[in-house]
């Protein structure tokens, strides 16, 4: 099942999000014309799921022209590590077929991005934060993390804190190679 948010965009030329998850991948493109997102949740389960949500990233990818990926880095202490790791090598490695070498944000910086603190912040405070600041009402955290990402990997910024994450990420540390 495909959930989608925004509308489509006619300028094909944009940044992309992705917050990579084996219950709900979410990947939201945005440039001047605003954001799409969508959220796939497969019914396939081990290594089926996995071939699903990378066919789904790769339909994003060849209908885009992408300028720039962030996608958020692994929540150490999950207890899914190995699950997720096995997703975030997939993401990487199609990515890196197109020739692109994703943003990677740790979650404690995309929070601070989005809401102004790192830590102590629950999930549905990243739906609130995206709708009071940018006034884009997503109802699904994923997506919205992944929008946060595409704005993040934009250089979208205007507050402080903003702009210290966006001036953080810029260490190559945080850049796939």
């Amino acid at each position: 099942m495909i959930k989608q948010y925004g509308k489509p965009l006619e300028n094909k030329k944009v940044y992309l999000g992705i917050d990579q998850s084996y219950t709900g991948f979410a990947i939201s493109a945005i440039n001047e014309e605003g954001y799409f997102a969508t959220v796939y949740k497969p019914e396939s389960s081990g290594i089926d799921r996995l071939k699903d949500l990378q066919a789904h990233l790769i339909d994003a990818l060849v209908n885009y022209e992408i300028i720039d990926v962030a996608m958020e880095g692994y929540a150490f202490g999950s207890q899914m590590a190995n699950m997720l790791g096995e997703l975030g090598g997939m993401v990487k490695l199609t990515l890196r077929d197109f020739g692109i070498y994703p943003l990677i944000v740790p979650p404690t910086n995309l929070k601070k991005y989005v809401c102004g603190k790192g830590t102590g912040v629950p999930k549905s405070h990243i739906l609130l934060y995206v709708y009071k600041k940018w006034g884009v009402e997503i109802p699904d955290d994923n997506a919205a993390d992944a929008y946060s990402l595409a704005r993040l990997v934009a250089g979208m910024h205007s507050l402080s804190y903003e702009k210290e994450v966006y001036t953080k990420l810029q260490d190559p540390k945080f850049r796939e190679r």
